[in-house]
């Protein structure tokens, strides 16, 4: 289900903002078999830029547009009292085939993460991996912090930050291939990954694009969380059925209370 709801929200940013499909349609004419109040949103013509033909008045800035950015710290981890069950701790492996960081392998606690209290990232920040791992996107889905191996993103509140989320994850096929340059990014620091360049539409078409797919990475955070508790259930459940401490009916029913 997650991979049908990503593909469709991916599909719709591909064809607004990477292949212009409503302006090349109304460029040449065509319908661009769009709402009329969306369709009217986009340009009817193209102009020459760095990074070759955009969309008119259209342009090209880099990641320090989108908004604040983060680069992550690791407080002493000598000291236990500084970990805890307060703050997810983002890091490298949480990011792997996610969307939303829905559960993280690390916590912080309040005295550990105040230690570093500019280090605080807001729900919906959107997270780069910049070293070891170079180019997972993740979004976060609540107040969290994470570690130097990861930059992350404040969107402004004028983006939107499935927006932002797409625009990096586009940047980050680029950060793990070697960017338009050829060189590889296997260590990205904050400066470097600030002045990566992207390509920034309208203001108003970014709210629509909004408004347009918000549902459907609603979606995807609800099944994130979903399959979170199952997959806790399982690892809880499984050992007293297999032991006979539970019967199956109890289970089901556990399950089901938990499915809301």
């Amino acid at each position: 289900m997650n991979e049908t709801l990503e593909a469709m929200a991916r599909a719709i940013f591909k064809s607004w903002f990477v292949d212009f499909d409503p302006v090349r349609a109304k460029a040449e004419g065509r319908d661009p078999c769009l709402p009329n109040e969306i369709a009217d949103l986009f340009p009817d013509s193209f102009e020459d830029s760095e990074l070759g033909e955009i969309p008119k008045g259209w342009k090209i800035g880099n990641v320090a547009e989108l908004g604040e950015i983060i680069c992550g710290k690791t407080p002493p981890t000598i000291e236990p009292t500084n970990y805890g069950d307060d703050i997810p701790f983002i890091t490298i492996p949480d990011m792997h085939g996610n969307v939303f960081i829905a559960k993280t392998g690390k916590r912080l606690s309040i005295k550990g993460a105040n230690l570093q209290k500019n280090k605080f990232l807001p729900e919906k920040s959107i997270c780069v991996s910049c070293i070891a791992t170079p180019g997972l996107v993740v979004i976060t889905s609540e107040k969290s912090q994470t570690n130097q191996q990861i930059n992350s993103v404040i969107p402004k509140n004028e983006l939107s930050p499935y927006y932002c989320y797409e625009l990096l994850q586009r940047l980050g096929h680029q950060i793990r291939s070697g960017g338009s340059g050829g060189s590889v990014f296997s260590n990205l620091n904050k400066t470097q990954f600030s002045q990566l360049e992207i390509l920034l539409a309208e203001k108003d078409v970014i709210k629509k694009y909004h408004a347009y797919i918000e549902s459907l990475f609603d979606r995807l955070l609800s099944n994130q969380r979903e399959n979170q508790t199952l997959l806790v259930l399982r690892d809880t459940l499984l050992p007293r059925l297999i032991s006979g401490e539970l019967r199956v009916p109890d289970a089901e029913r556990f399950i089901e209370e938990a499915g809301g």
